[in-house]
């Protein structure tokens, strides 16, 4: 998006953003009453993981993030909001849409020249050398390997459960979705920019195995120097429930198109293993191995999930 008056593209992305703000600050109204608001529940999710990869760069990113969100919802529409706050030895690594992307951050320019599979070079700040032996500045992007703890981008989400039955498909739902620009480029973890999603998931069950398909369409803010392309991420997932003891296990492949034009799409494969406790609570963990170039190579996560202020 070139800067000045914003396109007529643009000014739809703003308004549908602004939209989902004013939902997501008004529906957890909840939070303020001593009674569930209209049969509402209120919940809080939260996780640890750890991601690391060179993507397209010559050098290894290292992240760890702490992911903290509430949500309230009734039997049929949910609002939720997350933030993170992230730790990672390099600003290589944008989040885009809700997932880390290798844009080159400030260097974005760099990756938007990037030829075929080549590997970016890099050199660090202080000194102005090259760590990959690379001098030319204009082919090569800062590598700060120093850790810095920021704020990530805020995640908004209102989702809408459209079906829900006992047969063959047992639930239908929509969403709507948003990445608010709280960070800019120069924070090492954001990019300015506003970026929104719609979305269907559809979610089947045979006895206690359960399939999943999800997908959404986005639109994301651009860099100055790097135009991301607009596109579908999306994730399919079989799960199996282990008698009545409250295990779960989940298989899943997701992935999106192309996002940075010069490098391949995201695509990941991940297993998990989650366990409903007593009183609404569950615990998870899992790992990701990395398909393509734009995901990390492996990434590990430990999650929780409770009520908040009921039984």
């Amino acid at each position: 998006m070139n800067p000045g008056a914003p396109s007529g593209r643009t000014a739809w992305v703003r308004s549908v953003a602004v939209g989902l703000v004013l939902a997501a600050v008004v529906a957890p109204g909840a939070l303020r009453s001593p009674e569930p608001l209209l049969g509402q529940a209120v919940r809080y999710s939260g996780s640890v993981s750890y991601s690391t990869g060179s993507y397209v760069f010559a050098e290894r990113t290292h992240s760890f993030w702490l992911s903290n969100g509430l949500s309230v919802g009734g039997s049929k529409l949910r609002a939720s909001a997350t933030l993170p706050l992230i730790l990672q030895n390099s600003g290589l690594v944008s989040v885009v849409g809700g997932q880390p992307v290798p844009t080159g951050g400030e260097g974005s320019g760099v990756v938007g020249r990037r030829s075929g599979d080549g590997t970016v070079g890099t050199r660090r700040r202080d000194t102005g050398g090259s760590g990959s032996g690379m001098l030319q500045t204009d082919s090569t992007v800062v590598f700060r390997d120093a850790y810095a703890l920021e704020v990530g981008d805020p995640s908004l989400r209102l989702g809408y459960d459209a079906y829900s039955g006992f047969g063959l498909v047992r639930s239908m739902s929509l969403s709507l979705g948003a990445k608010a620009p709280l960070r800019g480029l120069e924070s090492g973890v954001g990019t300015g920019e506003w970026d929104v999603g719609a979305g269907a998931s559809i979610a089947m069950g045979v006895g206690g195995t359960w399939f999943f398909l999800d997908g959404a369409h986005w639109w994301f803010g651009d860099l100055p120097e790097l135009e991301l392309q607009d596109g579908v991420l999306y994730s399919a997932g079989v799960s199996r429930l282990f008698g009545e003891s409250g295990t779960s296990m989940l298989a899943s492949i997701s992935g999106s198109s192309r996002i940075v034009p010069t490098a391949a799409a995201p695509l990941s494969l991940s297993l998990g293993l989650s366990r409903f406790l007593e009183r609404g609570r569950s615990l998870s963990l899992g790992l990701t191995a990395g398909l393509s170039e734009a995901s990390s190579d492996l990434s590990a996560y430990f999650g929780w999930s409770l009520p908040v202020g009921g039984s």
